[in-house]
């Protein structure tokens, strides 16, 4: 019931009804993520705390066949077969990125009431300390796991990822050398007339096939690529004949499991589609994003592309060192004392989802007085390396719509 005059805030009112915090309802997706550090596919977690550089090394495979040679002759140089390199590979040198947030804490803000303190039981001004260092730390973490996601997007549909957003410098940025065939822009556009989108994906198929050894099984589309197959009338005539199921995931049609973390990190599944050549796609979308610098929001999966993707690829993840001056007895106690925990093993904040590609240790937590001892400063830090190490089983489609 409307009031013409307000009513005094009473202590119900100031006591139980509960803080509305915005952050808290904001999810962190991390659907690339989960690719990498996979102890099913071989992936791993390399952790480099004292070495800024790291050496990756890449070992390409093939699938000829033994040579047939007459015998009782020298007719090897007639097979035109080359003798075995067990040891032929591609090694990347790169010195460790840096991504790193900070925070100030000033000493007024510890005269004043928190959001959602009770005012008839005040915090101290350590409590108050206390819980804006925990604000800002997990609000660092939010966007440090976004700028994880960035990479991983990047790691995984163009092979390469910056050191720097935005650069176009190639001496910061991370070279994965995937073999250029693996990016395939489409001659129509997939909402054009005449688009010929499944004849776009067997070729894709096949071409991951040949230079990844691998079959693909998932098909993740941006939000307008994936309007765009649906409303294709080939497409629909291929649901009509059964041959796709698209409509729901059910009981008749559940995610496989080895789909479930992906889905768990984001990815939305939408069905199972079997080409004409034979291949087994599962079909995802991803419609999260982050805000960038110009306060605009940017998709991780872009409107216009699609990524196939063979699911059981090894993908490693490198975690570098800090950039601060070792731990001491002092600093540690400081800590202890004024935050009553370790910064050193944050902890994560909350609706990080898919959060067990997340640990602690991928993070270093620190903070530092400033010089008239009214602020301190609460800073965090990453140094990321998404590394597609089987790069050609990834195959990205562009130019889906025009």
């Amino acid at each position: 019931m409307n009031m013409l005059t307000p009513l005094p805030v009473d202590a119900y009112g100031r006591l139980m009804a509960a803080l509305f915090d915005e952050r808290s309802v904001i999810a962190v997706p991390t659907g690339f993520q989960q690719f990498f550090g996979r102890s099913e596919t071989g992936g791993t977690d390399y952790y480099s705390p004292d070495a800024s550089v790291v050496d990756i090394d890449i070992i390409r495979g093939n699938e000829r066949t033994a040579a047939l040679v007459q015998r009782g002759t020298n007719s090897r140089p007639l097979s035109l077969q080359d003798n075995t390199d067990a040891q032929k590979y591609t090694s990347i040198s790169r010195l460790f990125p840096l991504i790193e947030e900070e925070g100030d804490i000033n000493a007024d803000q510890l005269n004043r009431k928190l959001a959602g303190e009770e005012p008839y039981n005040p915090m101290t001004k350590l409590d108050r300390l206390r819980q804006l260092a925990y604000n800002h730390h997990a609000e660092h973490l939010r966007r440090i796991i976004r700028a994880f996601e960035r990479l991983a997007s990047e790691a995984m549909r163009t092979g390469k990822h910056p050191a720097i957003f935005g650069t176009l410098n190639s001496d910061l940025t991370y070279d994965f050398y995937r073999n250029p065939e693996n990016t395939i822009t489409v001659l129509t556009g997939w909402n054009q007339a005449g688009a010929t989108i499944m004849e776009d994906l067997d070729d894709a198929c096949d071409t991951g096939r040949k230079n990844g050894h691998v079959s693909m099984d998932m098909l993740l589309m941006g939000g307008s690529a994936m309007d765009a197959f649906i409303k294709d009338t080939n497409i629909q005539l291929v649901a009509d004949n059964r041959r796709l199921e698209l409509i729901e995931v059910s009981s008749n049609n559940p995610v496989p499991p080895k789909f479930m973390g992906f889905v768990d990190g984001g990815f939305v599944p939408r069905g199972r589609l079997r080409t004409p050549r034979g291949y087994e796609l599962w079909l995802f979308t991803y419609i999260d994003g982050y805000t960038d610098s110009g306060g605009n929001f940017v998709r991780y999966m872009p409107d216009d592309e699609a990524l196939l993707a063979y699911s059981g690829a090894r993908c490693d993840r490198y975690f570098g060192p800090s950039e601060v001056l070792p731990m001491t007895a002092g600093r540690a106690a400081w800590y202890q004392d004024i935050f009553g925990i370790n910064p050193m093993m944050p902890m994560l904040p909350p609706n990080i989802q898919g959060g067990s590609v997340i640990n602690p240790a991928q993070f270093y937590c620190d903070a530092y007085p400033g010089a008239s001892n009214k602020t301190i400063t609460l800073r965090t830090q990453a140094a990321p390396i998404f590394v597609p190490t089987m790069t050609d089983c990834f195959v990205r489609l562009t130019g889906l719509i025009t």
